[in-house]
């Protein structure tokens, strides 16, 4: 008779665990993962023609990391407190993920030029937004007929034989059609115009026919300092606020972060106003181990940003703002009264 060794069942259990992992990994979640990310120094990304040199210190911009895991890491996402899942409907929309990463592109030009208007305002120089006529296409549906034909960032002056002035113009120019029929689009892109023919479909929750795009008015700044903004591959609307700040500070020669490192976050529109973003907890984290101590976000951003620094035991000073002209009142009145 053979005696059955004590570590057999332990072996076995190591087996199936590891089997499990393996079968885990592979397993999409239907989560997103919110996770902390970089930041981006302000004085190497904005250059604003005959500006001042920046002084000492530092403005930060911050983003997160976004995307789906599987379930092994959403399991392992739970130990750490720094990340946040969502689910990929709730973030990505109809979208997915390379529509998702080219939409944020999207916002991210349009943030700049918001951005090179506002931080001028605050400088006290006479810029101001026009309106482009046509409509520009920020991204496109799931399996839309356009896919190939028009990308993200052209834009679109003319549907058939009907001239696009504006984004409301297209529902009513749409009418004309019918769905399945196949209408020429004249785009613009690069400074190339070219004429496309696309098959129209129907979007779930309209009944009119469309081409399958996601659009938007095509504004432009006119400013009086030409401005240049070094993104990088980051996406999104939310640096907008800090590059407004960093615009403002290269053209007055305040320096506003007198010698200390300061990051913000927070949409930014031509007026000022500062609009409400994602991600604002794992921003938090971001910035602290990037050595900022002032934190400047959107005033309804603010309640979550604060409970993610004491969660942490950070000691660090944010503010919530509605408007670039508070967080710069702010900046100066943290970074002066600092010893």
């Amino acid at each position: 008779m053979t005696r059955r060794r004590w570590w057999s069942p332990v072996l076995w259990g190591i087996a199936i665990l590891a089997l499990a992992v393996v079968v885990l990994q592979y397993i999409p979640s239907g989560e997103v993962e919110i996770a902390p990310g970089i930041t981006g120094n302000l004085r190497t990304m904005v250059h604003v023609s005959h500006g001042h040199r920046p002084g000492p210190g530092r403005l930060l911009m911050v983003a997160i990391d976004v995307g789906p895991v599987s379930e092994l890491q959403y399991l392992l996402g739970q130990l750490n407190p720094t990340v946040e899942f969502q689910p990929a409907t709730q973030v990505l929309g109809p979208l997915n993920m390379n529509q998702y990463v080219q939409y944020n592109d999207a916002l991210m030009q349009q943030s700049q030029w918001s951005a090179e208007v506002a931080g001028e305002r605050l400088a006290g120089l006479n810029a101001r937004v026009i309106t482009v006529p046509g409509a520009v296409v920020l991204g496109l549906v799931p399996h839309s007929a356009a896919k190939g034909k028009i990308q993200p960032g052209a834009l679109i002056t003319r549907i058939g034989p009907y001239a696009v002035s504006s984004v409301n113009a297209v529902r009513a120019i749409m009418h004309h059609f019918h769905v399945g029929e196949t209408v020429p689009v004249t785009v613009v892109q690069n400074g190339h115009t070219r004429v496309v023919s696309v098959r129209t479909t129907r979007i779930k929750g309209d009944p009119d026919p469309a081409i399958g795009v996601y659009i938007s008015a095509l504004q432009k700044p006119v400013i009086p300092r030409h401005v240049v903004i070094h993104a990088g591959q980051i996406g999104g609307p939310s640096a907008g606020m800090m590059f407004a700040l960093e615009i403002y500070d290269q053209i007055t020669g305040h320096n506003i972060a007198h010698g200390q490192i300061v990051a913000g976050t927070g949409e930014i529109l031509p007026n000022g106003q500062v609009v409400e973003i994602g991600g604002v907890a794992q921003k938090v984290v971001t910035v602290y181990r990037a050595g900022a101590r002032v934190f400047v976000v959107p005033k309804a951003n603010y309640p979550k940003a604060r409970a993610m620094a004491q969660r942490m035991g950070y000691h660090m000073k944010i503010f919530p703002v509605t408007n670039v002209r508070q967080a710069l009142s702010d900046i100066e009145s943290a970074t002066s009264s600092s010893g």
